[in-house]
């Protein structure tokens, strides 16, 4: 088990609660799920990848209760609605939602040169699996009171060059949030959104892995706290979000990146 020392306040914020996490099986949601269960929620571990979700699933046990693993294509509507159902059957209901998965090809391209392939790649795990997951989850965030967590990037908000594709889901997602913020707020729902940047998750391993010594000086020197940030370190803001210590915060977009975005409008 990693050091996951910087949750410790958390212990038991989400004590009862149900969570379904997408892009559970790797990465930042895997992170979240842990985070989750270790803050006392059943966690529902959703991924395109099966056998990575089952295996999350079982390590879960390991820092609460097991999780449910569930195989599911965000991008395609009958899959979110069954895994929905699934949840909501086996678990009880559903409190918490995370936006997690997407789509993440790593493909520097100019805009000129961005092909509708890969936009409707990025679109439809990101943006339609939100959309997607946060339609089919509404009744019983309604009926629970729930919260909805969404992932963006600091890619859209600074209109990172040769992301287009990238770039526009993650702002299309964090328009989704401001507008479900104040359309569902009457019914009690808080709807926010995470823009991260974790340096452990196996894209950006990859990419640093091939980046060389002067990249990676200048991607630190570009976050003023001068460090690398972990998952573990995005999962405790999702946690809070999650928990009613955040209960009078919907609507907004939190920059969880070591200060690296302060700059760009947002």
């Amino acid at each position: 088990m990693e050091d996951n020392r910087n949750l410790a306040f958390l212990d038991g914020a989400l004590e009862g609660m149900v969570a379904l996490v997408t892009g559970a099986g790797q990465g930042l949601g895997r992170d979240i799920a842990i985070a989750m269960t270790r803050a006392g929620a059943t966690v529902a571990v959703v991924d395109l990848n099966g056998e990575n979700a089952v295996k999350v699933a079982a390590e879960l046990g390991g820092y609460g209760k097991p999780g449910l693993a569930i195989t599911c294509d965000v991008g395609k509507r009958d899959q979110v609605d069954a895994t929905v159902a699934e949840t909501i059957e086996r678990l009880g209901g559903i409190d918490v939602l995370v936006n997690n998965a997407q789509d993440l090809r790593v493909v520097q391209t100019l805009f000129n040169d961005t092909d509708e392939d890969l936009i409707r790649a990025h679109m439809e795990s990101g943006f339609y699996g939100t959309y997607y997951f946060m339609r089919a989850c509404y009744p019983q965030l309604k009926e629970r009171v729930g919260r909805v967590i969404n992932i963006g990037s600091g890619a859209g908000v600074s209109g990172l060059a040769q992301h287009f594709a990238y770039a526009a889901t993650k702002e299309a997602i964090r328009a989704t949030t401001r507008v479900t913020a104040r359309e569902w707020g009457a019914d009690g729902i808080r709807v926010n959104t995470i823009c991260p940047a974790a340096y452990d998750t196996p894209s950006m391993q990859t990419f640093l892995g091939k980046a060389d010594d002067a990249t990676k000086d200048w991607m630190l020197n570009q976050i003023p706290l001068h460090k690398f940030g972990g998952g573990n370190e995005i999962a405790s803001a999702a946690v809070f979000l999650a928990s009613d210590a955040s209960s009078f915060m919907t609507g907004h977009t939190f920059m969880v990146d070591g200060g690296s975005s302060m700059d760009a409008g947002r």
